[in-house]
């Protein structure tokens, strides 16, 4: 029972302190999008598997597992939510100034128009990666076997969101960045709840990194290279 009780705090420790650790990484210390890279592969994969190797949380090879009928779904999901983000877009850039957004880029995380293609597919095929891993396999999944299914859901749903909050503080306006945390809470419910269906983050990362190249499309666009 103490042993029980052990890796639950521990593990309610990590899924806190280790994004909190990502914000000052994020905002001051390393204004390199790869040096950044690199401290969050260390945070949000490295870490947690050692520690993992030692409490047993989870079953990493579980977590790593789908079948063929619910690949063929979530590809029509994935689509799906390119093709949402993107029309969301059209919707929006008439209401509200989205140009920051570039400038933002450039000066915090070094990215511009040189190397933007390598980060067109970097991020959806290995940040999000990363992230689903956290969030939703380090996070969701193995909180649900000590915890309640309610309080997972929105434990790790909250975190996800808080921790965005230092990568994109000063990208929007207060309306629309207040509009964006709420929204990455709801997607962070609806990453658990088709990770839930499937027992494997990969769901939700297939699912992620559709909207990262949704995104990442339109930055080619603020960037003025489309």
């Amino acid at each position: 029972m103490i042993a029980n009780e052990i890796k639950k705090r521990v593990l309610i420790a990590l899924l806190i302190i280790l994004p909190i650790l990502m914000a000052p990484v994020d905002l001051f210390l390393a204004p390199n999008y790869w040096v950044k890279s690199l401290v969050k592969c260390i945070l949000f994969i490295g870490l947690p598997l050692i520690l993992n190797n030692h409490y047993q949380w989870v079953s990493i090879k579980s977590m790593l597992t789908v079948t063929k009928k619910q690949l063929s779904l979530i590809a029509l999901v994935m689509i799906a939510t390119y093709g949402t983000i993107i029309f969301g877009y059209q919707l929006l850039e008439r209401w509200f100034d989205f140009s920051m957004i570039t400038v933002q880029l450039e000066s915090s995380m070094a990215i511009t128009k040189n190397n933007f293609w390598f980060v067109f597919f970097y991020i959806p095929l290995v940040n999000a990666l990363v992230e689903e891993w956290f969030f939703r396999g380090f996070g969701f999944l193995t909180l649900k076997k000590f915890f309640s299914r309610r309080w997972s859901y929105f434990l790790s749903a909250i975190i996800f969101s808080l921790y965005h909050v230092a990568i994109m503080a000063h990208w929007f306006s207060p309306l629309l960045f207040t509009l964006l945390v709420i929204g990455l809470i709801g997607v962070g419910l609806f990453f658990n709840y088709i990770n839930e269906k499937t027992g494997t983050f990969l769901t939700s990362y297939m699912v992620h990194a559709g909207a990262n190249f949704a995104i990442n499309t339109i930055g080619l666009y603020l960037f003025g290279m489309i």
